[in-house]
This record gives C-alpha cells, sequence and structure tokens, in this order.
C-alpha cells in the first residue's frame, strides 16, 4: 500500500511580472522517502520551495502540509515542517549550542534533551561548544540541518544544501538525509542541480525544466527508462565530421541519438547496442576511432532522455 502523502502540491503557479517561472507544478512527498526535485538553475525549483516554506504566495494552485491547507490553516500546516533556503542564518560569535538554544526559543516546548539529540543526529558533538565563526561550510549545514530538525518536522525542505560543500560534505550531508528519512520516517525534499549527487541520496526525483514539472518516478525507474538505449562515448580524430555522418545515418538506416559532445575530440551517443557495429564501423572508416567504451545509464541520461536535451546541467 502506497504511503500517505505529508507533503502535496496541486497545479502550484507564479508569475514575475509577465514572466511565468512554475506552471501547474503538482507533485507529493511522502514519509520516510528523500524526494528529488532536480533542473537546472533557473528552473523554478527554489520558486516551488519558497512557496512551500511560505516566503512567496501562489498565483493559483494549493499547498497541503499533513493534510492541511497553507493559505487557508497557516500555522497548523506550518507546525511540523522545517526548512533551509539558500545559507541557514546564524550568529557567528556565539556556539554552535547557542545558536540552537536561541533558536528553540521560537518554537513551543522544545525541552534541552532535545538540543542534545540533533546534535547526536548531525554528528556534531565533538564541535557543538566551538564558536560558529570557527566551522567549515559543511559544520554549518550540519548546524543548520540540526536546527530545521528541533522543534520535531515530520517534512524538512532543503534548498540545494550541497552548494559550496567538499565531496567529504557532500557525502556527510547525503548520509544524514537517508538516516532522516529511512529510520525517521522524515519525509526529505531536496532540490539541486547536482545530478549525481541526487542519484545516491535520493529515492524518488521530480524534474521540473522552464517552470514546469517534466516527470516524477523512483530513481530506479528512471534509470530504466533509459535502459532501451545504451550509452557509448567515442574518442575520435574528427568530431565535426562525425556529427554530420551521424545525422546522415538518423536519417536513414537507423536512430543513434547524439547525447553530448564533450570536447574536440569525445562524442557520447545513446543508441541500441545492435546498432553499435554498424555505427563503430561508419565512425571508425570516416573519422579515425581512437577509442570507445560503454557508459552505465545515469541520472543525466535519463534527464535528458526525458527533457530531450533539456538546458544544459551543471
Amino acid at each position: 500500500m502506497e504511503r500517505e502523502s505529508v507533503l502535496e502540491i496541486e497545479n502550484l503557479s507564479k508569475a514575475f511580472g509577465k514572466r511565468w517561472v512554475v506552471q501547474g507544478v503538482s507533485l507529493a512527498v511522502r514519509p520516510g522517502e528523500v524526494f528529488g526535485f532536480l533542473g537546472p538553475n533557473g528552473a523554478g525549483k527554489t520558486t516551488v520551495i519558497k512557496m512551500i516554506m511560505g516566503f512567496l504566495t501562489p498565483d493559483s494552485g494549493r499547498i497541503l502540509l499533513n493534510g492541511f491547507d497553507r493559505e487557508k490553516q497557516y500555522e497548523k500546516a506550518m507546525e511540523r515542517i522545517g526548512g533551509i533556503v539558500e545559507n541557514p542564518e546564524m550568529y557567528k560569535e556565539f556556539s554552535g549550542r547557542r545558536n540552537l538554544e536561541l533558536y528553540a526559543r521560537l518554537h513551543k516546548g522544545v525541552a534541552p534533551a532535545r538540543i542534545d539529540e540533533v546534535v547526536r543526529l548531525v554528528g556534531m558533538e565533538q564541535r557543538i561548544e566551538d564558536k560558529v565563526k570557527k566551522y567549515s561550510l559543511g559544520m554549518k549545514q550540519r548546524l543548520g540541518v540540526a536546527q530545521a530538525l528541533l522543534h520535531k518536522p515530520n517534512i524538512l525542505i532543503l534548498d540545494e544544501p550541497t552548494n559550496g560543500l567538499d565531496p567529504a560534505g557532500i557525502r556527510e550531508l547525503r548520509d544524514i538525509l537517508k538516516t532522516l528519512a529511512h529510520e525517521q520516517q522524515v519525509a526529505v525534499m531536496v532540490s539541486s542541480h547536482m545530478l549525481a549527487e541526487m542519484e545516491l541520496m535520493c529515492d524518488r526525483v521530480g524534474i521540473i525544466e522552464n517552470g514546469v514539472l517534466r516527470g516524477v518516478m523512483d530513481v530506479s525507474e528512471l534509470l530504466h527508462e533509459v535502459a532501451g538505449q545504451e550509452v557509448f562515448i567515442y574518442e575520435l580524430d574528427n568530431v565535426p565530421k562525425a556529427l554530420t555522418l551521424l545525422h546522415t545515418y538518423s536519417a536513414g538506416e537507423g536512430q543513434p541519438c547524439v547525447v553530448q559532445t564533450h570536447d574536440e575530440r569525445t562524442v557520447t551517443l545513446a543508441l541500441p547496442r545492435a546498432q553499435l557495429p554498424a555505427v563503430s564501423r561508419l565512425l571508425a572508416a570516416e573519422t579515425g576511432l581512437l577509442g570507445l567504451h560503454a557508459k552505465q545509464n545515469t541520472l543525466e541520461d535519463a534527464f535528458i532522455h526525458i527533457t530531450g536535451g533539456g538546458t544544459p546541467i551543471a
């Protein structure tokens, strides 16, 4: 049986002036999952999140948090939601613990024991008494997550939380969020343009492009979506000539899809494996084939498959 959703967005739209930045977005997030909200910078991710968090008012549509309408039942709807939009605000001259104590005053019934609990949860026991100005960006992000969790939310919303983090910091944050979702049944929604990282972190993803939601699927389903074609990386002497040959080939015998040209010597193709020998012979004969290897389908390939290429993603 599908778990009941604790966050539901129905036909959400928002315009700034005459420009629609979000158009008819509908999605749901369930307890116990990390939901990735993916798209290029400027696709509408932060606008949607700001509407969920109450920083912006939708032009149309509605947002339900634990069954409460965010516009009509604001206080009830916001009781059990926590989040970080952009960088968490902190007093740099105070310790991490003092920051949590001050933030706890904004919510009813946050006991000192809860502060210790969230500190353990984000793995900050050894550094919580240090001043925030001594923290790395990764430590500040951990403290921000601890702050967002103080009042025991069952929905956690994070906008681009891995921005600026080094690989170790990204891995640590990823592990914290997966623990929150899978062990504490928190519904975690994370926006990002970093597809490779979201592939490791998320259970389901929604892909947004130019303000329009293009699809919502389990990560495994998205990867299966592109499994009918395989991805191959060719190293060639003459990439421009290869692209011309492939265009002619596509219009005639086969249907190879040029996914990406990396540089003047490399091109990536997605095509059925049965067409690999013919395409390889063509390129070897005409462009100087230097190397070829298969590439496992990734979330980036799924994004390109769904959006038809879309806007380039970092």
